[in-house]
C-alpha cells in the first residue's frame, strides 16, 4: 500500500513539475515573440502622440492635401467640413502616431537617393502646440524599409514599410460610408415614390392578424395604397425598404445636381416614419447612380440595385 502511494507521489510530482515547465517555456516564448515584434517596429521613438494632445494630421498625398482636425467631437475634414470622413482610419492613424518607432538611423551619403526630392508622402501632425513633419521618402530595395526625415533634419531614419500604410490615403479614400437618409427599414411606416414616366406608388404598413390559424398576434403587412386586397411580392418590398436605407460609397459636396443626372432624375421617394417625411431624389449619372437627400445638398454615390429596386411600378410589385 505504501508503495502505491509512494508511486502516486511521485507521477504527481512529475506532473506537476511538467506543469511548470511548460508554463516557463510558454512565457520565454511570449517574451522572445515580444522581442522580436518589438526588433520589427523599431525601438526609436519618432512620435508618441497622445489623443488628449492631437489637434491636426495634415497630409500630402498623391498632389493633394487633406487636414484632418481632431477634436473632443470626432475628425473634421478642414478643406471640406461637410465631407463624411472614415473614423476608423482616422483614429488607425492616431494609433500609428502614438507609437512611431524607428528601427534604425543613418546619416545621408553622398550619391544616395533617398526619395525625399519627390517623397511619397507627407504628413505635419500638430500636437501640444507643436508641429512635426515626417517625410517619407524611397523604399530601401534591399530591407524593404522605408526613408524616412524629421523636420528635414540630417538624419534619415528607417522604418518598416507598412508604416505609411494607414496615411496613404486620398479624399476619396478618406470617405466613410455612411446612411445619410438615417432610415432603417423596420421604422418606415409609408413609402411614395414616382417614376419617371410620372406613375407614383404608394406603399403602406398594416397591421393585420396573422396567418396562422386561432392566432391572436399581429403582424406588418405592406399594402398598395390604391389596391388594398392585392398580395404583394414580399422580396421585391423588402428590395425598396433596403434600398432606401442604403449606405453611400462616396460624396461630393456643393456639387451640381445637373452634372449628376438630377434634371431627368430616375425616382423620386418620399419616405414617412414616426419621426416625419424625408424625401429621396435618384438619378443616373455618367458615371453611376446618385442620391440626394432633402435638406442635404451633396451628390451621394450609391449602387446601381439601389435605383434599380425603386424602378418597380405598382402591378410589377403584385405576388404571383
Amino acid at each position: 500500500m505504501k508503495a502505491k502511494q509512494r508511486t502516486l507521489g511521485v507521477l504527481l510530482f512529475l506532473i506537476l513539475l511538467a506543469g511548470g515547465v511548460f508554463a516557463l517555456l510558454t512565457l520565454r516564448n511570449a517574451r522572445e515573440e515580444q522581442a522580436a515584434s518589438a526588433v520589427a517596429d523599431g525601438t526609436i521613438p519618432l512620435a508618441a502622440v497622445s489623443g488628449n494632445d492631437l489637434t491636426q494630421i495634415v497630409l500630402h498625398y498623391q498632389g493633394e492635401t487633406n487636414t484632418l482636425l481632431y477634436t473632443a467631437d470626432g475628425w473634421t475634414l478642414a478643406e471640406d467640413p461637410a465631407y463624411h470622413l472614415d473614423t476608423s482610419a482616422c483614429n488607425t492613424m492616431l494609433t500609428a502616431l502614438s507609437s512611431l518607432n524607428a528601427k534604425g538611423e543613418l546619416s545621408p551619403q553622398a550619391g544616395e537617393d533617398y526619395g525625399f526630392a519627390e517623397p511619397v508622402l507627407t504628413i505635419e501632425v500638430t500636437a501640444a502646440g507643436e508641429t512635426d513633419t515626417y517625410t517619407f521618402g524611397a523604399i530601401n530595395a534591399m530591407t524593404e524599409d522605408l526613408y524616412v526625415c524629421k523636420n528635414d533634419s540630417n538624419t534619415i531614419y528607417t522604418v518598416s514599410g507598412t508604416k505609411a500604410a494607414c496615411f496613404e490615403l486620398t479624399r476619396a479614400e478618406l470617405f466613410g460610408a455612411f446612411n445619410p437618409a438615417g432610415l432603417t427599414a423596420s421604422e418606415i411606416e409609408a413609402v411614395s415614390y414616382t417614376l419617371a414616366d410620372g406613375e407614383t406608388v404608394t406603399l403602406k404598413a398594416n397591421s393585420e392578424p396573422a396567418a396562422e390559424s386561432g392566432s391572436a398576434a399581429y403582424q406588418t403587412v405592406w399594402r398598395l395604397a390604391g389596391d388594398t386586397a392585392a398580395d404583394l411580392d414580399e422580396t421585391k418590398v423588402d428590395a425598396i425598404l433596403s434600398a432606401l436605407c442604403t449606405y453611400v460609397s462616396a460624396q461630393a459636396t456643393d456639387a451640381d445636381p445637373a452634372a449628376y443626372g438630377f434634371e431627368a432624375p430616375l425616382v423620386t421617394a418620399e419616405v414617412t416614419t414616426a419621426d416625419g417625411t424625408i424625401n429621396l431624389t435618384y438619378a443616373m449619372g455618367t458615371d453611376g447612380c446618385y442620391l440626394m437627400v432633402e435638406g442635404d445638398s451633396s451628390v451621394y454615390t450609391v449602387d446601381a440595385s439601389v435605383a434599380s429596386a425603386l424602378l418597380c411600378p405598382a402591378d410589377q410589385l403584385k405576388a404571383e
